[in-house]
């Protein structure tokens, strides 16, 4: 069971998910107060004066009268009970991630101000009423909420600031004093383009200071206004914040941790490599590299980077350091659209960003040297900390790395660690069941953890050394600990109900490296309330891990023994969890993808198992969301299938991660998942995935700029429609072709391909026939026949406006009138047509598209002989390129100067 207490708002404490009732009155005042000092003792003479607010009963009944409402308390919570007794006070005992104000500091701390932020649900304690505890206690909270929404919003601004200046209008409203507030409301102003009314906010707050205060405006609000007069708009740097949270209980590796530190210390700026955190699974590796790296973390001011590399996990292939590389570029700002393409092109990328920068680089878990080479960042301001099971003595003797040997805790490291976790008291209590303990952990703090969650349930340390003696499925192996530490874990699982060992047992089925709650239901068949009950009481054993986002997931000693235990049940028990597995998956992926690509219709397939949990998803936002987050689970659960042989499952789920790894820039994943659903509709011959699957490896291609692989994939596809006789799936294709050959300087053959469609372009709906005459008119634009485009595109234009529908084809179709009036020398036509295009782009929020867009209209006006115009939109266009750092910012900075001096 698993509680959890709540301050951050009404008063609450929630016992597995369903709340507890809190007696009112003093009751609460008492609890609340032990909450705000968790895990310090609150002395009684304190607690009578806060609980009865200043005015307590008569000395020789305040105690005593204290004890009774402690009882009641303490009667109400049941089995969430938290309060503890001394001989002169109490205290509430709250473990990691049981209090949601401990959560929210340990959050701010890290730097994640939105998920801090995201646990306040109200007025603080606003369901306890004492006037000491409002006055004394409060404040200070709501201090804390505060700068942490200040240093939000200082991150926000970083990014476009239009949807903050709503925000920051209610909030100078409720904070009328507070001049961070109006120095940040000013500049999302400034960014947003209402210089005019940034300056009024700063003369607003300037009168209010001097008035109700009699000060003039601070460094802040001064710094802020002269930005606004210069008329610059910075860009700050995203500044990724990827470390998982520091280990609550951690105890014998100082002479390592100072090891680390001395590394740095005598190399202050260079970078340092620090490989060989290396030793045999369970020694604690990751647990001392996310230690020191969040002592450290302060030296670097440019964010931390965290992967786990998977290099030792049974049941999926390590991580590629390509993809790696990627999804850091994206941690590190870059846009999805902008991520490049080819591999030298990523490395390159992300040596060039982090060579401006001091980052600290976290890779853990490494396979072996090639894994963690490319990953390896350019300039001296950075540092790059490793963990392995191997030694990487190349990176020794080729990078100058240096390495750091982490071996089995001896008796006293063990000791120190048992300590931590349960208390001197119960350690000095029974020193000889401590020792024996120890050496049946064989100094690996992955089994002294599991055995210190044992121990705090107030089991007598003999009796657990006594059970663990009892455990014979291994001998201990003196060279090799973690063969023998199975034996922990068979005993720890022994310990925990029925239904948490079978749930452990099914998660060795899933291929990981994260999982939810729901996945875990339907492997083991049970509902979703049993699955968090199970899991939570994993979690208490220490057998299961709950991430900082919820999530779940098992350390790689752990994930093997579950694998192991799962291996030994029936074949027939397990498929029927894997299917169920795949169904929940593969069924909410499908669910996903309709709330994306809403016109998609797909083959019968059969119905899930009933015992597979779906995950709803209320809208396209979740859906996105859904994806983001389970894309690296769901490319391992497609490899399952594959083996599997589930070919009807692995094209449709292939399908799905089409659009969702597009658009996030993970052509790399996208290239080779949808390659393995291609193979698999082929096998089926499914007339209904093969052109699917061509078309969408087509847009992958055309997206890596590998425009001849594009073109035999979408002329495969163009061969399965004309065979069906789909029209409309003619069309999609052929306007991709003309887009290859675009690209590829063979327009003539765009327009052929285009032509085969255009007898039968009745049968297609007019959204259809719209993006079809667009692709139509430019392919004629592009041959030279200019009245022809025009004809074409006003046609489409007129099918747009009736489906009012902003999407790309509209805007590229003003664009293409806009280039043909241009190449006429119809100036104003063509400034009119991109300023159509402009503001489509604006209302789709294609940002990436925009600044083109803008540039094009920019050349028109030069064109028309308007420099002023011209010199107005290059400079929203330059913005957007340095935004997004694009190379032809450049460019655009000598048009600036071209029409400057006109």
């Amino acid at each position: 069971m698993t509680a959890e207490y709540r301050v951050l708002g009404p008063l609450e404490v929630l016992l597995d998910g369903e709340p507890v009732a809190v007696p009112a009155g003093r009751g609460r005042v008492l609890l609340a107060t032990l909450l705000l000092r968790a895990n310090e003792f609150v002395s009684v003479d304190e607690l009578v004066e806060r609980v009865w607010d200043g005015e307590p009963p008569a000395a020789g009944r305040a105690h005593k009268t204290l004890q009774t409402v402690v009882l009641r308390l303490r009667q109400s919570l049941g089995a969430a009970n938290c309060v503890r007794t001394s001989s002169n006070g109490y205290l509430a005992e709250a473990a990691p991630g049981q209090l949601d104000l401990a959560r929210f500091r340990e959050l701010a701390a890290r730097g994640e101000h939105r998920a801090a932020l995201e646990l306040w649900r109200g007025p603080v304690l606003g369901n306890v009423t004492s006037e000491s505890l409002h006055r004394d206690d409060v404040p200070r909270l709501v201090e804390e909420q505060v700068v942490a929404l200040e240093r939000r919003i200082d991150e926000d601004l970083a990014r476009p600031a239009d949807l903050l200046v709503p925000e920051l209008w209610s909030l100078v409203r409720q904070h009328p004093l507070r001049e961070t507030f109006w120095a940040q409301l000013m500049l999302a102003l400034h960014r947003a383009g209402q210089q005019a009314e940034a300056l009024s906010a700063y003369q607003e707050i300037r009168k209010r200071l001097a008035d109700e205060l009699g000060v003039d405006p601070g460094q802040r609000l001064r710094e802020a206004h002269a930005q606004v007069l210069s008329g610059e708009v910075p860009v700050s740097p995203i500044v990724p914040r990827q470390l998982p949270p520091a280990y609550p209980h951690f105890a014998g590796r100082e002479h390592e941790l100072e090891q680390l530190t001395e590394m740095v210390r005598t190399r202050p700026d260079e970078p340092v490599l620090i490989s060989a955190i290396n030793g045999i699974g369970g020694v604690g590796k990751t647990a001392l590299a996310v230690q020191w790296a969040h002592q450290v973390a302060e030296r670097f001011p440019d964010g931390q980077l965290h992967v786990n590399l998977r290099g030792f996990d049974v049941r999926a292939e390590p991580l590629d350091p390509i993809a790696v590389a990627r999804d850091f570029l994206a941690g590190l700002g870059v846009p999805a659209k902008e991520l490049p393409t080819s591999d030298e092109a990523v490395i390159a990328e992300y040596r060039s960003l982090l060579a401006r920068r001091r980052v600290l680089v976290v890779l853990d878990n490494a396979k072996d040297v090639d894994q963690v080479r490319p990953l390896l960042p350019g300039g001296a301001g950075n540092l790059v900390l490793i963990t392995s099971r191997n030694r990487l003595s190349g990176l020794v003797a080729r990078e100058g790395a240096k390495p750091v040997a982490l071996d089995v805790m001896d008796e006293r490291a063990a000791t120190d660690l048992l300590t931590e976790r349960i208390g001197t008291a119960r350690i000095a209590a029974e020193p000889d069941a401590v020792a024996r303990l120890v050496e049946r952990c064989a100094g690996l703090p992955l089994a002294l953890g599991i055995v210190a969650a044992r121990a705090a349930y107030g089991d007598p340390l003999t009796a657990l050394a006594e059970e663990l003696e009892e455990e014979r499925l291994d001998a201990l192996d003196i060279d090799d600990p973690t063969t023998g530490v199975r034996h922990v874990f068979s005993w720890s699982l022994r310990s925990v109900s029925e239904a948490a060992a079978r749930l452990f047992v099914m998660l060795g089925g899933h291929p990981g490296p994260e999982f939810t709650v729901e996945a875990a239901a339907s492997l083991a068949a049970v509902p979703r309330a049993e699955s968090v009950s199970a899991l939570n009481e994993l979690v208490a054993g220490s057998l299961v891990t709950r991430t900082h986002t919820g999530r779940f997931l098992l350390h790689d000693l752990l994930r093997d023994y579950a694998a192991e235990r799962f291996s030994e049940l029936s074949r027939e028990s397990q498929a029927d969890a894997q299917q169920r597995m795949f169904d929940h998956y593969l069924h909410t992926s499908l669910d996903a993808n309709l709330r994306i690509e809403v016109k998609i219709s797909w083959t019968p397939l059969a119905p899930p198992s009933p015992a597979a949990v779906i995950v709803p998803m209320p809208d396209t936002q979740a859906a996105r969301k859904w994806f983001r987050v389970e894309y690296p689970v769901l490319l391992g659960v497609l490899r399952e299938m594959v083996a599997a042989g589930a070919d009807d499952l692995v094209w449709r789920l292939g399908y799905t991660l089409h659009l969702p790894l597009l658009r996030s820039g993970m052509l790399v994943d996208a290239e080779e998942t949808e390659l393995l659903a291609l193979d698999a509709a082929r096998r089926r011959n499914d007339m209904l995935g093969q052109p699917r699957l061509h078309r969408s490896l087509g847009g992958v291609y055309i997206s890596k700029k590998m425009f001849f692989e594009a073109e035999l994939h979408l002329q495969s596809a163009l061969r399965f429609e004309e065979e069906g006789a789909n029209v409309n799936g003619q069309a999609d294709v052929s306007r991709g072709l003309a887009h290859v050959y675009e690209k590829l300087g063979q327009a003539d053959r765009g327009l052929e391909i285009l032509s085969r469609v255009h007898p039968r372009i009745a049968e297609l709906s007019d959204y259809q026939r719209a993006c079809y005459l667009e692709a139509y008119g430019r392919a004629h634009h592009l041959a030279g026949d200019q009245e022809r485009a025009i004809e074409l595109c006003l046609e489409a234009k007129a099918l747009f406006f009736e489906s009012k529908r902003q999407v790309m084809p509209h805007a590229n179709n003003f664009e293409t009138l806009g280039d043909v009036h241009l190449e006429l020398g119809r100036y104003a036509e063509a400034v009119e047509n991109y300023h159509a295009s402009v503001e489509v782009l604006r209302a789709m929020e294609h940002r990436q598209a925009l600044g083109d867009g803008i540039v094009r209209l920019a050349r028109a006006h030069i064109a028309a002989g308007e420099p002023a115009a011209a010199r107005e939109q290059l400079t929203e266009a330059l913005a957007l390129y340095e935004e997004f750092g694009r190379a032809e910012a450049a460019e655009v900075r000598e048009l600036i100067a071209s029409v400057t001096n006109v």
